[in-house]
């Protein structure tokens, strides 16, 4: 799925900034900064799957 496949409730910008902040351990800061770079290159069209959604979601605290 694509990013804009994803029923996001927040931007997504918004969503990887909040995990980012809320990283709590080395593998959730790269897994954060994994997808940020992702998305800079790709944008919207990026593929994201459900479970990295579930997971990026978790980080950053947000409901979705």
């Amino acid at each position: 799925m694509r990013v804009t496949d994803h029923d996001f409730a927040l931007d997504f910008e918004d969503i990887l900034d909040s995990a980012e902040s809320y990283a709590k351990n080395d593998w959730e800061e790269q897994f954060v900064s994994d997808l940020r770079d992702k998305y800079e290159e790709w944008g919207d069209e990026m593929f994201l799957s459900d479970r990295q959604a579930d997971i990026l979601l978790r980080i950053a605290k947000v409901e979705a």
